[in-house]
């Protein structure tokens, strides 16, 4: 094993092999070569293979998902903050295409793990919608649309799934702003 190859330097670069080929272009033995070494040498970090790689992509991808929104939030209130981690979102995904795909399948249930990982950034946005004065309830269905709304455009953006000639930045504003302006309603509602 090459000297300084840990474990997360091998996700780290798998993650950018995901970005550059697409997730369904990394194998245990393209990354090996990737990296100048012998695949076997790989199951010394990942000894349930590829499926465990795989894994460590979700964990690594939704924990750096994480990094990003909360540094785009700091010193961000209420919209301004909100505003701020859906623009971090799309960011990420854009730049991070074959990273997020493999975030996308996950059961956030299945371990602590990757419930934790993946709690962080739900995290993020409870705290931020702290600040509307919602209820429980209403926190919930909030961070549900905002993670629907997110997880949703930037999949079929990634995808260039959208045709229309209309501005993709004019839909994504669109949409934000209707979920600002739900999130407000019902703010009133609780006062």
């Amino acid at each position: 094993m090459k000297v300084g190859l840990d474990k997360k330097a091998i996700i780290e670069a798998a993650a950018n092999m995901a970005d550059e080929k697409g997730i369904a272009n990394v194998s245990l033995k393209v990354l090996a070569a990737e990296l100048g070494i012998k695949s076997p040498s790989l199951y010394k970090h990942f000894s349930g293979g590829l499926d465990e790689l795989n894994k460590e992509l979700m964990l690594y991808g939704w924990r750096s998902l994480e990094c990003e929104i909360t540094r785009a939030a700091i010193g961000k209130a209420k919209d301004d903050a909100l505003i701020a981690i859906c623009y971090a979102y799309r960011s990420f995904v854009s730049e991070h295409k074959g990273l997020f795909e493999a975030m996308q399948w996950y059961n956030m249930y299945q371990s602590e793990e990757h419930l934790q990982a993946t709690q962080g950034t739900v995290s993020v946005l409870f705290q931020v919608l702290e600040a509307y004065g919602l209820t429980e309830e209403q926190k919930v269905h909030s961070v549900r649309v905002l993670r629907g709304f997110l997880q949703g455009f930037c999949a079929i953006e990634s995808h260039g799934g959208y045709g229309n000639p209309v501005s993709l930045n004019d839909t994504f504003d669109f949409a934000l702003k209707t979920i600002l302006n739900g999130i407000r309603d019902l703010q009133g509602e609780t006062e």
